[in-house]
């Protein structure tokens, strides 16, 4: 088991005493098929399941009996499911095995469609990658292997090249008070800068009232190769330091496609 040691809510006194906050061991979780995240899961009383809404795929961790106090470590796959690297490497470790109609069938699924690209970048190279992968289709049955790597290897550089940021994509799913009336009394702060796992990331303040309760709430979003991870907290003011324990021990292992 994982043990932080953090800083309790003040006593009346003034005193601050400390309180361990104990996670159970580091797992490891991938949404979208390449890019792992990890992190140190909230102890057991903490009911997990699989989290998918609206775009996003994770893990949601709800403490039984509290009226809904909730973790959540997802992904928004409105990023990833744009990258096509692992498809185009597929496509490079199974050469031999194709016919010239087979090839250009698992070719299409290497191409970027040009719909809905989140960035100016990703609109420039896009076609880049896809007249690439053309190329490489023509040289297929052509017989020549050897430019059909060229092109492969270039459509994999193409794409490394495309780098999302939050400035320009996480206006897209940013939590706001207009988006989720559905909670009592909600009142959203302005989204701040900060920082997760050494990537820069955006940070949502909120509170609403549960079962007039007062809940605190967290949305922070940050983008790891090409992929972006929101992390979420509603409850009381007693579980935000085990929220924040379990941020301290969220990193980004490497995937097999680097951007």
């Amino acid at each position: 088991m994982a043990i932080l040691t953090v800083l309790a809510l003040a006593s009346c006194n003034g005193t601050v005493p400390e309180k361990e906050v104990v996670l159970l061991p580091l797992e490891l979780f991938t949404w979208t098929g390449d890019q792992p995240i990890s992190f140190s899961p909230p102890p057991a009383d903490w009911n997990r399941s699989r989290y998918q809404n609206g775009g996003t795929e994770g893990v949601d961790f709800v403490l039984a009996g509290s009226g809904g106090e909730q973790i959540l470590i997802a992904e928004r796959f409105f990023l990833g499911n744009r990258d096509r690297c692992i498809a185009i490497r597929e496509l490079q470790d199974s050469l031999g095995d194709f016919n010239p109609r087979s090839f250009s069938e698992a070719l299409q699924k290497g191409k970027r469609y040009k719909e809905s690209a989140p960035s100016v970048q990703d609109e420039k190279i896009t076609p880049l990658i896809n007249d690439t992968l053309n190329r490489a289709r023509d040289h297929y049955r052509a017989g020549d292997m050897a430019l059909v790597q060229v092109e492969l290897d270039r459509a994999l550089e193409h794409s490394a090249e495309i780098r999302y940021t939050l400035v320009e994509t996480v206006d897209e799913v940013l939590f706001t008070a207009k988006g989720n009336s559905v909670y009592p009394k909600i009142q959203v702060d302005a989204p701040v800068d900060d920082e997760l796992a050494g990537e820069p990331a955006v940070r949502v303040n909120f509170t609403f009232d549960s079962y007039r309760v007062p809940f605190i709430g967290r949305r922070i979003y940050t983008i790891n190769n090409n992929r972006m991870f929101e992390i979420g907290f509603q409850g009381t003011e007693a579980n935000l330091p085990l929220f924040e324990a379990v941020l301290e021990s969220i990193t980004f292992p490497a995937g097999p496609c680097e951007h």
